[in-house]
C-alpha cells in the first residue's frame, strides 16, 4: 500500500523513481526532476537540493577533482537532503497555521538564491530555472517555506535555549586549556643538509664556531650565506608557531630556551639544524570578561542544536520518509 501511495505521488508529478544505476551515483546526477526522497509522499527533488547547493557546489569544484568531487559532492547532496526532509515535516505545521508573512523577506530570499543559482541577478536566475523547467514562482514558494520554518523552528527551539551567567563561569572555569593563547615561539633555522656530496661533519664544525655568541644580525648573515633550508634571504625566520606545535626535535631542545639563544647542531633526519630563537611568548590565560560573551555564544549553540535535534528525532518518528539513493 505504501509503495502504491508513493508511486502514485510520484507519477502526479509528472516524475519517476530513480534507477538503481542513479541511486548509486548522487554525485553525478544532473537530471534536476530526479526525486531523491519523499516526505509522507511529498517528492524532495534534486532542484529542491541544488538551489541550496550552489554556491558550496562550486566551492567543492574548486578544491576537488575526479572522484574526490563526485565523493564530496554526493556528500553534501545527503546533508541538504536530510535538511529538506525536516523542512518539509516543519512546514506542514505552517500550512495548518499559516501567519503572514511579508512579501519583502520572500524576496530577499529569491534575491540571495539569485546569488547562488544565478549570476546575481534575478534575470540571470530566471535564465537558469527556465534551463531546468522551473519558474520563479515555484522559488518563491520555497522561499516562503524557507522562512515559515525559521520561525517555527525558532519558536520550538530557539526561544527555549538560555544561558545564565553561572553557566558561562562554570565552563571558563573547567576549560582553562580552551581560553587561554598558546605559548609561540618566532625561530630563524639555518640547515646543513646530508647526502649533499660536502663535507657535512666539517661544515657543520665551523658553522659552531662561527655561530657561538653570535647576535641576531651575525645569525641572519651567516644563514643567508650557508643555509640550505627556507626563507635564506630572511636569514632563516620562519616566523612564529606555537611551541605544542614543533616538531619533537626541536621541542626538546628548545624546552629551556630564551630569547635570542641558539642551539645546534641539531641532527634530524634531512640533516644538522642551528637554531636561533627570535622572540617567545608564553602562555596567557584570557581574561574572563575579554571571553565571555564567546562563551555564552557557544553554550547557546551547543544547546540549541541539542534541542533542534531531538525535535528533528520526534518529526521524523511520526513521518513516512523515503530515499531513492
Amino acid at each position: 500500500m505504501l509503495k502504491y501511495l508513493l508511486a502514485s505521488a510520484l507519477l502526479l508529478c509528472g516524475i519517476g523513481p530513480l534507477t538503481a544505476q542513479e541511486s548509486m551515483s548522487l554525485g553525478r546526477e544532473n537530471r534536476i526532476d530526479s526525486v531523491l526522497a519523499s516526505v509522507n509522499g511529498e517528492p524532495v527533488t534534486l532542484l529542491d537540493v541544488m538551489l541550496e547547493s550552489g554556491h558550496d557546489e562550486g566551492r567543492l569544484a574548486a578544491m576537488f577533482t575526479g572522484e574526490r568531487l563526485y565523493s564530496e559532492t554526493e556528500k553534501l547532496r545527503r546533508k541538504i537532503v536530510d535538511e529538506i526532509v525536516v523542512r518539509k515535516l516543519i512546514f506542514n505545521e505552517y500550512k495548518t497555521n499559516p501567519f503572514e508573512i511579508k512579501k519583502q523577506h520572500i524576496e530577499d530570499v529569491v534575491d540571495s538564491i539569485a546569488q547562488t543559482m544565478g549570476d546575481g541577478t534575478r534575470a540571470g536566475l530566471e535564465r537558469k530555472l527556465k534551463s531546468y523547467g522551473a519558474t520563479m514562482r515555484e522559488i518563491r514558494d520555497k522561499a516562503l517555506e524557507k522562512i515559515a520554518v525559521d520561525v517555527l523552528m525558532m519558536d520550538h527551539c530557539d526561544r527555549r535555549v538560555f544561558i545564565t551567567p553561572r553557566q558561562v563561569y562554570e565552563h571558563y572555569r573547567s576549560n582553562a586549556r580552551l581560553w587561554t593563547r598558546p605559548a609561540v615561539i618566532s625561530l630563524q633555522l639555518l640547515l646543513v643538509r646530508k647526502d649533499t656530496g660536502k663535507d657535512t661533519a666539517a661544515i657543520v664544525k665551523d658553522l659552531s664556531a662561527m655561530l657561538k655568541d653570535a647576535d641576531g644580525s651575525t645569525f641572519s648573515r651567516i644563514t643567508k650565506e650557508n643555509t640550505e633550508g627556507p626563507n635564506a634571504s630572511q636569514g632563516g625566520s620562519i616566523g612564529s608557531i606555537e611551541r605544542d606545535k614543533l616538531r619533537p626535535e626541536f621541542r626538546e631542545v628548545l624546552k629551556t630556551a630564551k630569547r635570542g639563544d641558539i642551539f645546534g647542531p641539531v641532527e634530524t633526519p634531512e640533516g644538522f639544524y642551528f637554531i636561533r630563537v627570535a622572540e617567545l611568548h608564553p602562555a596567557v590565560k584570557q581574561p574572563f570578561k575579554e571571553v565571555s560573551e564567546q562563551i555564552r555564544q557557544k553554550l547557546r549553540r551547543q544547546e540549541t542544536e541539542t534541542i533542534r535535534a531531538r525535535y528533528r528525532e520526534q518529526l521524523l518518528k511520526e513521518a513516512i520518509v523515503r530515499y531513492y539513493f
